[in-house]
């Protein structure tokens, strides 16, 4: 969640509300009076942020929850002291080839979110035409936080990146995905390419970032990928429940410029690469 330069409907109501609550009717006048939202929209939004535990809503007022905003500030203090104790993501650029640097997190929320800074930072960093190669078991923050994951794929594609995502799921929740990736800039393959169902990796240029989930947490999601045939608001609420999970979860950024072009090129495989540096 970006307050900073709020973007989707989710964000905009958070910031709306760092003054004290306010009626639900109030709220939705305010943000219509600024941007074309839907009272439908208004109020699907009012949901996903209840049930992320980032508001409350009593009687028609809604208000920010406090236990997230103290969350939050954990969050913030947590990555406050990697930076403190250098763990800060200039030291991710000033790698030289073969070296690598590990972070540790509480919950999977944490992950992602430092994850993303990381990518982001790199993703500047790296030339255009080197796209963001990404594999998942499954790509369940699309489904769980997609207004978040949206963001920061619509990032990768604003700089002119390519973002290629290769699942190794093969359930009609991982099919339903592919529609919302149909251009050069935005490409989705579905191939089991790692026997370790517990592994994510992401390269960009020489850097690769790798994280090995806990074994308990990657059945939860299988178990989730499984018992639902659609996307119900049943299987999206359980997936939310995911990032919340105190679990401690390692993360690797390395940069290898052997070993990131074998890994590209075993992704790249089904994909169309624009001007390739394989």
């Amino acid at each position: 969640m970006s307050l900073l330069s709020p973007r989707t409907l989710d964000e905009h109501i958070i910031l709306r509300l760092k003054d004290g609550g306010m009626s639900t009717t109030d709220l939705l006048h305010q943000l219509q009076a600024s941007a074309p939202i839907t009272k439908q929209g208004f109020y699907a939004a009012l949901r996903r942020l209840k049930a992320e535990d980032s508001i409350v809503v009593h009687r028609k007022v809604a208000a920010i929850n406090t236990t997230w905003l103290q969350k939050s500030r954990d969050l913030v203090s947590h990555m406050s002291q990697a930076y403190a104790q250098g763990g800060d993501v200039a030291d991710v650029l000033a790698l030289a080839d073969k070296e690598s640097i590990s972070y540790s997190f509480n919950t999977i929320q944490q992950l992602d979110a430092f994850w993303g800074h990381a990518q982001n930072i790199v993703i500047r960093a790296t030339p255009v035409h080197e796209p963001v190669y990404t594999y998942d078991p499954h790509y369940w923050l699309w489904l769980g936080r997609k207004e978040t994951e949206r963001a920061l794929v619509d990032e990768v594609t604003s700089l002119g990146k390519q973002f290629l995502m290769t699942v190794g799921g093969n359930t009609p929740l991982d099919k339903m995905i592919r529609t919302e990736f149909n251009t050069d800039l935005r490409q989705y393959h579905i191939e089991r390419l790692f026997d370790d169902d517990t592994y994510y990796v992401v390269v960009i240029g020489d850097y690769i970032f790798e994280s090995h989930f806990n074994a308990t947490l990657s059945r939860a999601i299988e178990s989730i990928y499984q018992k639902y045939p659609k996307l119900t608001d049943e299987a999206v609420e359980e997936l939310e429940q995911i990032p919340r999970v105190r679990v401690r979860t390692k993360m690797k950024i390395s940069r290898n410029r052997t070993r990131a072009r074998k890994l590209k090129a075993k992704l790249s495989k089904h994909f169309f690469v624009k001007r390739s540096v394989l």
